[in-house]
């Protein structure tokens, strides 16, 4: 089984319905994988899901079938290394998953793979 981890702007596409969403979903749900969020996914998607008044029912059942990983001193320490003034929280994301051992990141983000400096394999959806 492969820990796969989703970046928030996966589950974003998907909430909102953009123009990557079916692909999303479609790489977010093999059976044969385990899928991990951190808790800052969940922080960004609340907070847009309430800035734009999207209804909490769907929010929660966007969020409820996903692994959260932690956010921890570690993790924002290693993260704070690597920063080097690009997008720390494409960082801090990138420590999570190492952090819980995943095994590939999927993404919609074309830079993460460079600004986060993660040795992970990074899927970028297109």
């Amino acid at each position: 089984m492969k820990h796969v981890f989703i970046d928030a702007n996966v589950l974003l596409e998907i909430l909102f319905d953009r123009k990557l969403s079916d692909k999303c979903q479609s790489l977010i749900q093999d059976p044969g994988n385990q899928y991990s969020i951190s808790a800052l996914t969940v922080h960004i998607t609340w907070y847009m899901a309430e800035r734009y008044k999207v209804q909490t029912e769907v929010v929660d059942n966007l969020l409820s079938v996903w692994e959260v990983l932690p956010i921890t001193e570690k993790t924002t320490y290693i993260a704070r290394i690597r920063y080097d003034g690009k997008d720390f929280e494409d960082c801090l994301q990138a420590i999570s998953a190492e952090e819980a051992m995943c095994d590939e990141i999927i993404t919609i983000d074309s830079h993460f793979k460079d600004y986060s400096h993660t040795e992970l394999p990074v899927l970028v959806i297109k």
